[in-house]
């Protein structure tokens, strides 16, 4: 038992966003610096990614799909993630915000 809870502790933690025509949920996010993240993106209609260029994170998942990536946020400040896959008309202003906090 004290392994499993000494695994859990490590574990990054999950965040997961629900993307759709022309949203993220939730749309602000608030993270630790240097603490290890996996972000689940869950496409529920069109194909959809997302990107944060400042923390290099990027993650593309296709129609009603969902794909993970791991990353450990190493600047504090508030970013904007974007979405990296033209999902129509609105797609330009497709965006969430990172918060990361010492």
């Amino acid at each position: 038992m004290l392994v499993q809870n000494a695994q859990s502790q490590s574990a990054p933690y999950r965040i997961e966003i629900t993307a759709r025509r022309f949203d993220y949920t939730p749309g602000k996010i608030t993270l630790k610096k240097d603490e290890p993240v996996a972000l689940v993106l869950n496409s529920a209609d069109v194909p959809h990614g997302t990107r944060v260029r400042e923390l290099g994170v990027g993650v593309k998942a296709g129609r009603r799909q969902t794909r993970e990536v791991a990353f450990t946020p190493t600047k504090v400040g508030t970013f904007v993630g974007y979405c990296s896959v033209l999902c129509g008309s609105g797609h330009g202003s497709m965006a969430f915000t990172l918060h990361v906090t010492e």
